[in-house]
């Protein structure tokens, strides 16, 4: 690469003693500046002098010449040639020489080349640029090249247009994000660069920090780079870390090879070495990476990843690990455990210009309880005790208001272990249409064109059991599945349309027609009686395909008016006013009876002597229930929503409009009345829940509530019953349920100090956005995916400090006693220098008076290394870890970690 830019330079400088030919006919139009060399004052060209024109000499624009392709000799110039000099330009072809003096510039397409001294010699054919002194005897304007694939700068650049070879002096060249300094560097003619006192380094100071010193080296283009013996310098000492050759491939496409593991020791594992394994580089859309971790106590366990993409269709990865593990040494009692943990997680992302009809979507993140405590070192997936996972497809059908949808669901609490698992979930269905509409109306609208059709299906399999059963055959004993489908035909009638208090009073008339579809029953025997004389009834499924429909008459209205309240202030205080939204809503719902036209899916208990004991429905406890009802059903429902609102003056006396500002964002209640309550021992009426949620402080402070009330007592069984609390207590109600959080973020304002990020930590900071955070090797071979579970994510030094403070009370009294829990949560960082970054994130518990898991960190940038330090320093997860590192991805094995894992408290 190196050879094809120098070759295309070379032939711009061949074309310029041509530009002097036709010197003495385009004088004219060359211009320089008035800082030419007064001890050359001519010209020289051939055997002739010529003395420059006043008007040439008098000129204060810089000296710019430029070449048209036609004029170029050959045919390897097909662009306009453009070179020039602050100082002057010497052509002499009696020694065959043109020299460039002072800013010397040579351009073509997008090639560069700048030196204080250029100069082209015809009869050897070579060219020579270098940097001249100053007054001070400083040197300066060294040859800088460029092209669209890079820049390197030279103390000296010698080449031979005629063998092809090249030599420069103290070169840095850039690829991806490495530099490559070489005191002496060869250009041979078949494309090999030889070195000689070479330093590789991702630092990108002039004087780098450190590097890896080569003391001689020869790069292959597209092939393999070869060193002789090579060892770090760090701050310029030299290390004793050394290896007597290298060898590196120097390919633009991946490479498949061996990835060396890590290793260490644990208390209760004993000695280790993680992550070792093969990395498969199959093709440019496919790679596989198979790593497996071993401890000397007999723990032992396998990963497989992979990364996949497809341009313009999909991309993802893929991860699976499965662990045997043991903690403690067999006969030790009380210290010795094994379980098998497992993790699997997926990503895929559709591209939105595959299919514009439809979409394919997956977030796959399950594992065992035990997994995240035994093998993660991510201190936030310990904490987090639910997982959820989705795979969805989704399509629409273009003109036409069909839509079909399918999903696999997972959610998963790794305190109790439960899972809960829809495999599949799948719905087809259509949006409402008018069946009855005119196609082209003429006149007033009639009342059953506004009738409307639509039409559901779901057809899903839960199953409900624990990461420890996921995988045995029990689980197909907890499973539940069944087929819905409904096809709902309404009206809404809106009576009073033009009266403004109650045009939102509506009446809906509907008939739906429900069936489901199940593969199981239920059976109830009577089985006798026992020693206290009660009724032992048996429950069996039996395996059964069967299909349950019936007719859904209804009736409902609704009624929801909104009714304003202004309150003016007279004052010269800043509340101009104060606006009370009240959004009150009353609805009626009622189904009759109609279970004598439709089947009978209700089945009686007897004993002995024939007397029914209860009656239950054979789909008793199934996923969609009965589709028909005994008796009818109505309800009356009732809430209140409540919005309140402020008008400030502005502080500023000139501005005159006023400002709005929340109080309260929403503060409802609501309650429902059932009409065929039947039993005459408890109320009709629910208890009255209320919720709400405000923002002050210019949207700082968030607070939220919720609870529930009831306004009737219990019995001495704690089963509410007919008696208001007030009877019972001489209060309006019992408070049975609240709990109330409020959170607030500070952060000073983001700061643009000019802060230099370096392309290796950009390059980062984009991976670690676009990782996928349900999975731990997001980018295989891309980088240290261990680092980053330690750490998080990118460190911002723009925001000097920032606070998160939250608050969470509970309280819950169903009947006598109460319980009440109240936590406090705090996390933040703050930058102490420019450089040091330091962090926290902790809690406690005001009801058992302790901290909760609480973590540390500390981040130090060392321009082209960082530093990270993690301290969990109490508690069940106490641990710590310390790490120095490049911060290059090139170099991202090139660092010191020493860690203690939690592992060892357990």
């Amino acid at each position: 690469m190196l050879y094809d830019r120098l070759k295309i330079l070379f032939i711009i400088l061949l074309t310029v003693p041509v530009c002097s030919l036709l010197f003495s006919q385009q004088l004219d139009t060359l211009t320089m500046a008035d800082s030419v060399r007064q001890e050359l004052p001519l010209l020289v060209l051939a055997d002739s002098l010529f003395t420059l024109p006043d008007s040439l000499q008098a000129a204060d624009s810089v000296r710019s010449d430029t070449l048209a392709a036609n004029q170029a000799v050959g045919s390897d110039i097909q662009a306009e040639v453009k070179y020039a000099a602050t100082d002057s330009l010497v052509f002499a072809l009696d020694g065959g020489t043109v020299e460039l003096y002072g800013g010397a510039s040579i351009s073509y397409e997008d090639i560069t080349l700048e030196a204080d001294y250029i100069r082209y010699d015809m009869d050897l054919n070579t060219v020579v640029a270098y940097g001249l002194p100053d007054s001070a005897g400083v040197l300066q304007g060294n040859p800088v090249f460029a092209d669209a694939s890079g820049t390197f700068n030279s103390k000296e650049l010698r080449y031979n247009f005629k063998t092809k070879k090249a030599y420069v002096v103290q070169v840095v060249t850039e690829q991806e994000g490495g530099f490559l300094h070489a005191e002496e560097t060869k250009l041979q003619n078949n494309g090999h660069v030889h070195l000689k006192n070479g330093k590789f380094t991702t630092c990108d100071a002039p004087h780098p920090h450190f590097y890896i010193a080569l003391t001689k080296g020869i790069s292959m283009p597209n092939d393999k780079i070869v060193s002789g013996p090579a060892y770090i310098v760090l701050a310029d000492v030299p290390l004793p870390i050394g290896i007597p050759f290298g060898f590196f491939p120097n390919t633009s496409t991946k490479s498949s090879g061996i990835l060396i593991p890590r290793y260490g020791e644990e208390e209760r594992r004993g000695f280790y070495l993680q992550d070792g394994g093969y990395y498969f580089a199959m093709n440019e859309y496919l790679d596989m990476r198979v790593t497996g971790d071993i401890y000397s106590n007999g723990t032992w366990g396998v990963r497989m990843g992979s990364n996949y993409r497809l341009n313009y269709r999909f991309n993802g990865n893929v991860n699976v690990r499965y662990f045997k593990n043991i903690n403690g040494y067999k006969g030790i009692e009380g210290f010795y455990d094994v379980s098998r943990d497992y993790s699997i997680g997926w990503s895929h992302n559709q591209d939105a210009r595959a299919n514009p009809n439809s979409s394919f979507r997956a977030s796959v993140n399950l594992s065992s309880s035990s997994y995240d405590k035994n093998h993660t070192r991510n201190i936030n997936s310990v904490m987090t005790n639910t997982k959820q996972s989705s795979i969805s497809y989704n399509k629409s059908f273009p003109n036409s208001p069909f839509n079909l949808s399918a999903s696999l669901n997972h959610s998963q609490n790794s305190n109790t272990g439960g899972v809960n698992m829809t495999l599949p979930k799948i719905s087809f269905n259509m949006t409402r249409i008018n069946p009855f509409k005119r196609k082209v109306a003429t006149g007033p609208t009639r009342w059953y064109e506004d009738i409307q059709l639509s039409y559901t299906s779901l057809l899903e399999n839960r199953i409900n059991t624990t990461d420890s059963l996921l995988f045995t055959s029990q689980v197909w004993d907890d499973m539940k599945n069944g087929y819905r489908h409904s096809i709902p035909l309404n009206l809404s009638i809106r009576p009073f349309r033009k009266t403004p208090m109650l045009q939102t009073f509506a009446i809906t008339p509907s008939l739906s027609y429900n069936g489901v579809l199940y593969t199981r029953q239920v059976v109830k025997e009577f089985q006798g009686y026992d020693s206290k004389n009660r009724a032992i009834i048996s429950d069996t499924l039996i395996n059964k395909i069967s299909y349950a429909h019936s007719l859904y008459p209804s009736i409902s209205s609704g009624w929801s008016p909104k009714i304003y309240g202004m309150f003016q202030f007279s004052g010269k205080g800043r509340m101009e006013a104060i606006r009370h939204v009240m959004t009150p809503s009353a609805t009626f719902s009622y189904v009759p009876d109609i279970s004598s036209y439709m089947p009978d899916y209700y089945r009686d208990v007897v004993d002995e002597n024939d007397s029914v004991l209860t009656t239950y429905s054979i789909y008793d406890g199934f996923l969609y229930g009965t589709p028909t009802l005994r008796g009818a059903s109505g309800a009356l429902n009732f809430s209140l929503r409540n919005n309140l609102e402020a008008k400030m003056r502005s502080k500023v006396d000139t501005i005159d409009e006023l400002e709005k500002v929340k109080l309260i964002d929403n503060l409802s209640f609501s309650t429902s009345y059932n009409l065929f309550h039947s039993d005459t021992l408890t109320p009709a009426w629910a208890p009255i829940g209320f919720n709400g949620s405000t923002r002050i402080f210019k949207d700082q402070l968030n607070i939220s509530i919720r609870g529930v009330m009831d306004p009737f007592g219990y019995d001495s069984t704690h089963n509410r019953t007919r008696e208001t609390w007030w009877s019972q207590t001489g209060k309006p109600v019992r408070l049975t349920n609240i709990s109330m959080s409020a959170g607030f973020r500070l952060s000073s304002k983001k700061q643009t100090s000019g802060r230099k990020s370096d392309q290796a930590s950009l390059d980062r900071e984009s991976q670690l956005n676009n990782r996928d955070m349900a999975t731990e090797d997001a980018s295989m071979g891309q980088y240290d995916i261990n680092q980053e579970e330690y750490y998080g994510t990118y460190v911002d030094f723009e925001i000097p400090w920032s606070l998160r403070v939250d608050y969470s009370f509970s309280y819950n009294k169903p009947r006598d006693e109460a319980k009440i829990v109240q936590t406090i949560r705090a996390s933040g960082d703050f930058s102490l220098t420019p450089n040091w970054k330091i962090g926290f994130n902790t809690g406690y518990d005001l009801d058992r008076k302790q901290f909760t898991t609480t973590n540390l960190s500390i981040y130090r940038d060392l321009h082209c290394w960082e530093m990270r330090i993690s301290v969990v320093p109490f508690g069940t997860y106490r641990s710590y870890n310390f790490q120095i590192n490049a911060k290059s991805t090139i170099l991202s094995d090139l660092k010191y970690n020493k860690r203690k894992s939690w592992v060892d408290n357990f």
